[in-house]
C-alpha cells in the first residue's frame, strides 16, 4: 500500500492534470466553436453574394425593358400630344382671326347705324 503523503501527492497530481486537461479541452471547443461560427457566417455570406448576383442579373434585363417601354411610351404620348396642341393653336388662330373680322364688322355696322339712327346733320 502507498504511504499517505505519497497518495495525497498523487491525487492532487492527477486532479490538477484533469484540471489542466478539463480547461485546454474547454478553451479548445471555445476556439473549434468560434471557428466553426465564422465559417457558417462566411459560408452564408457566399450564398447571399450569390443569390444577389443572380437576382441582379434577372432583375437588369426586366428593369431596362420597363425602362425602354416607358421612354417609347413617353415619347408616343408627347408626340401626341404635340400634335393635339398644334391642331388645337391652328382653331385658336383661325377661330381669333374670324372673330376679329366678325367684329370689326359689326361694330363698324353698329357704329354707322347708331350714326344714322342719331340724326346728326353732318351724316
Amino acid at each position: 500500500m502507498i504511504a499517505f503523503p505519497t497518495y495525497t501527492a498523487l491525487f492532487l497530481q492527477s486532479w490538477w492534470r484533469g484540471t489542466l486537461v478539463r480547461r485546454s479541452l474547454f478553451f479548445a471547443t471555445l476556439c473549434a466553436v468560434s471557428i466553426q461560427r465564422w465559417w457558417r457566417q462566411r459560408v452564408f455570406q457566399l450564398k447571399e453574394e450569390r443569390r444577389v448576383r443572380a437576382l441582379m442579373m434577372y432583375v437588369w434585363p426586366e428593369k431596362s425593358t420597363v425602362l425602354l417601354q416607358s421612354k417609347l411610351r413617353m415619347w408616343l404620348i408627347k408626340t401626341q400630344f404635340k400634335k393635339y396642341q398644334k391642331a388645337a393653336q391652328v382653331i385658336q388662330k383661325n377661330w381669333r382671326n374670324y372673330t376679329r373680322g366678325h367684329l370689326y364688322v359689326l361694330f363698324a355696322a353698329t357704329v354707322a347705324r347708331r350714326v344714322q339712327n342719331s340724326g346728326l346733320p353732318w351724316v
